[in-house]
């Protein structure tokens, strides 16, 4: 069992501190995938809307929940859709990333069948090695869109190891941003477009050339939770926004060389007091999770997770008793590093309340479409019979 409390004033201060270090020419997309990184998509949407410029989001379900709840910035979607849901994009007007070099016929076809051109980002490979193209395919394809299809209306990179603090990771960085801004330039009146992004968190608070131009939008997620990431210290203070806590389901006291957890990964080395924890690999904690708060005080995790069970060493806090909580995350516990890998995971299983809740004024639900579309409730229910009626194959 893991429960957590989002405080939404947080996400905001953040954000405002955020948009206050960037430079004024350059827009802000706020990434709010996986249900906002765990924190709940439409109650973070709402406490952010009158900050950001645009979201982001992983799958059209996403978009049209957001589009329903009366939120009207541009929408980009960070993973491409198939089949149906590329044409639910399109007939949306949610921008949609390019993502090999097969998907632009794909794309041209569902702008047919929306009626209406796809708002198209051109994802350009600079060194992640995942979506994207790689700059000579750019080239050699732009000149091939149909207008009435297609409309380019973003260039954009991504970063691979803007969080690291190695050396070799932030020369790396380096010279991707330099390569891409490169490529801008060289395009320059052939190969152009309105919105150009390659910043994410860690670029945006460690690498200011990164927000050079013509760099005009930044994509920024875990630094809005809170969570800075990137070498050397933040430029601006950020709160994280989730505390997150499970309960300890039993205490115990082992002798030394007692064997802790499957595996006996872990042998006690003196007579040691345990914290049986109620939460294991089925709520989202991995190995990369060393420790826990416990009445203030750190308290490493020892043995392996089991499946809602880990166990942590309190042998420093006598009075610790049964159903006291154990602190995985929040403001009080310094997560430093790549967090989201372990904070994500364990948000999206905890039950979440949310304090200090916000909800602009003047954003009401959006319950039809204009000019003839189908409205956002009717996508969601074609989308979902979609999903129904094609089921994964195997199951």
């Amino acid at each position: 069992m893991v429960k957590a409390e989002v405080d939404l004033r947080a996400i905001q201060g953040n954000l405002a501190r955020l948009r206050e270090w960037l430079p004024k020419r350059v827009s802000l997309m706020f990434v709010v995938k996986e249900n906002a990184y765990g924190h709940g998509l439409l109650p973070v949407a709402w406490a952010a809307a009158e900050i950001v410029d645009w979201f982001g989001v992983a799958t059209v379900e996403e978009a049209l929940a957001l589009r329903e709840a009366g939120l009207p910035q541009p929408i980009f979607l960070m993973i491409p859709p198939v089949g149906g849901k590329l044409v639910a994009a399109i007939r949306a007007g949610f921008h949609i990333p390019l993502g090999d070099l097969g998907m632009l016929a794909e794309v041209e076809e569902a702008a047919r069948r929306a009626r209406k051109p796809a708002l198209l980002h051109l994802e350009i490979d600079t060194g992640m090695g995942r979506f994207g193209l790689l700059p000579e395919e750019a080239e050699a394809i732009v000149g091939s869109l149909k207008p009435k299809r297609v409309k380019l209306v973003g260039i954009f990179s991504h970063l691979s190891s803007a969080y690291g603090t190695a050396p070799e990771d932030m020369e790396f960085t380096r010279a991707q941003v330099w390569w891409f801004r490169k490529l801008l330039q060289e395009w320059e009146g052939r190969i152009d477009a309105p919105w150009k992004h390659l910043a994410n968190s860690a670029a945006v608070l460690a690498f200011h050339e990164a927000t050079a131009p013509p760099l005009n939008m930044v994509r920024v997620g875990t630094a809005a939770y809170g969570y800075p990431e990137g070498p050397g210290k933040p430029p601006v203070a950020l709160i994280p926004a989730a505390r997150v806590w499970t309960e300890i389901a039993a205490v115990r006291e082992v002798p030394a060389g007692w064997p802790v957890g499957y595996g006996r990964t872990f042998i006690t080395e003196r007579p040691s007091r345990l914290a049986i924890l109620a939460a294991g690999y089925s709520h989202g904690l991995r190995p990369e999770l060393k420790d826990v708060l416990v009445r203030d005080r750190r308290s490493p995790l020892v043995g392996r997770i089991a499946m809602d069970t880990v166990a942590c060493d309190i042998s420093e806090l006598p009075q610790v008793r049964r159903g006291e909580k154990a602190l995985l995350f929040g403001p009080e516990l310094e997560r430093p590093g790549w967090v989201c890998p372990i904070l994500v995971p364990v948000l999206l299983s905890a039950q979440k309340r949310f304090v200090r809740m916000v909800r602009p004024a003047g954003f009401e639900p959006a319950t039809s479409g204009s000019g003839g579309q189908r409205s956002v409730r009717a996508e969601l229910r074609a989308l979902r019979r979609e999903r129904d009626s094609n089921p994964r194959p195997g199951f």
